[in-house]
């Protein structure tokens, strides 16, 4: 069985909106595998990142492993976390190859304003904003395949031109 292509994305270039829209597509969203939200009735991820008030989960990264890898043999597009130092060294450790997804620097301003508009507090908008020079040239020099987004440019509009299928969802 062919396993599908994961796309390691940085935040904000419509990883969500994307597995909404289409069924092949699945976005394996990394805060509940990595933090333990068992206390709450319920949460909403956009807006609890970036909170210090969050438990670790004491399973992760291998849930988190063991779901991208469950994904990989049920969808055609997996969509997974980007973070260079707590993300991409387990996908090497455990032979998940993955394409990079980020955006360009020039388009920051338009990213800042994404993770507004999504619900987004601000702790981690300044945390993503300032750190994304470092995290771009870490980006850069990874030996992986990359998706590199313009300014308005989507994670969709990319996939469309690589001609991947996308089955929309009924």
């Amino acid at each position: 069985m062919a396993k599908g292509i994961v796309i390691a994305g940085f935040a904000g270039i419509w990883k969500t909106t994307l597995a909404k829209k289409y069924s092949n597509v699945m976005d394996v969203e990394s805060t509940p595998y990595k933090y333990d939200y068992s206390g709450l009735d319920s949460y909403d991820p956009e807006k609890v990142k970036g909170k210090e008030w969050r438990i670790l989960n004491k399973d992760f990264p291998m849930n988190y492993i063991q779901a991208v890898k469950k994904a990989q043999e049920e969808y055609d597009i997996v969509l997974v976390w980007i973070h260079p130092e707590e993300a991409l060294p387990y996908y090497d450790k455990y032979w998940i190859d993955y394409y990079l997804c980020f955006p360009t620097k020039d388009a920051l301003g338009e990213y800042e304003k994404r993770f507004r508009e999504r619900g987004n507090n601000e702790t981690y908008i300044d945390k993503v904003i300032s750190s994304f020079t470092h995290r771009y040239q870490q980006f850069i020099e990874n030996p992986h395949k990359k998706i590199e987004l313009s300014k308005w440019e989507t994670l969709e509009d990319a996939l469309l031109k690589m001609k991947l299928k996308l089955i929309p969802k009924q």
